[in-house]
């Protein structure tokens, strides 16, 4: 249940950063916190902050990049060398995800660590 309200907590940090325009690092603290907060083990502490993160930020780049109708997403595409605006989609959504992931496991294992590694 605990797993849920992390990734529940996450897709709402996540969606208040990006409302606010905060850093992008700001989901990751933000992931920290919660993955100390809620005693789910290291591998849920990754997976339910990483899949709320790569949903968040996903839906957010797509949405830019339908806004713009894709011209800076394809324009960028072929700064980077890659065939299309929406591979920039995916791989902003996995380094959002891959941030608030590490994030996250970084806060369950710093609960486990200071628990004497217990839950």
């Amino acid at each position: 249940m605990y797993r849920f309200f992390l990734l529940v907590s996450v897709l709402l940090v996540c969606v208040l950063c990006l409302y606010l325009d905060a850093s992008w690092y700001a989901p990751a603290v933000a992931s920290i916190a919660l993955g100390y907060l809620f005693p789910v083990w290291r591998r849920g502490g990754f997976y339910f902050p990483f899949l709320a993160a790569v949903m968040v930020w996903g839906c957010y780049a797509g949405y830019l990049h339908l806004f713009s109708e894709g011209r800076l997403g394809d324009r960028l595409a072929v700064t980077f060398g890659v065939p299309t605006g929406w591979v920039l989609v995916a791989v902003t959504a996995l380094f959002g995800g891959i941030t608030a992931g590490l994030g996250g496991f970084l806060g369950a294992s710093i609960r486990i660590a200071l628990a004497g590694g217990k839950r």
